[in-house]
């Protein structure tokens, strides 16, 4: 297989990483959110900015779930198969993205 099309490993780790952090954050954005609770003082008001509050954190809340799950298919593409400690096996083989 051609050197282009494979990744280093190391590349894969840092990107979950950082996705599983991004994940965290953005469900930390939808609970700040939400804990925030802004009184208008007029029914027809506040029902608009509860709903756009509450379709906000939603949204924050599913970015935190794919990103999440990103990371985890990272980490699993990384290293599908295991050795004895938990570590991935070193087969020397990077991800084929496909010929």
């Amino acid at each position: 297989m051609p050197a282009e099309h494979r990744i280093d490993p190391t590349w894969l780790d840092v990107v979950a990483t950082q996705l599983a952090r991004s994940s965290a954050v953005a469900l930390e954005a939808s609970h700040e959110l939400l804990a925030h609770y802004s009184d208008t003082g007029e029914a027809v008001t506040q029902r608009a900015v509860d709903t756009l509050v509450s379709q906000a954190a939603d949204t924050l809340s599913a970015l935190a779930e794919s990103l999440a799950g990103t990371s985890r298919t990272l980490q699993t593409a990384r290293c599908p198969q295991g050795d004895a400690d938990g570590s991935p096996a070193r087969s020397g083989r990077g991800l084929d993205l496909g010929a």
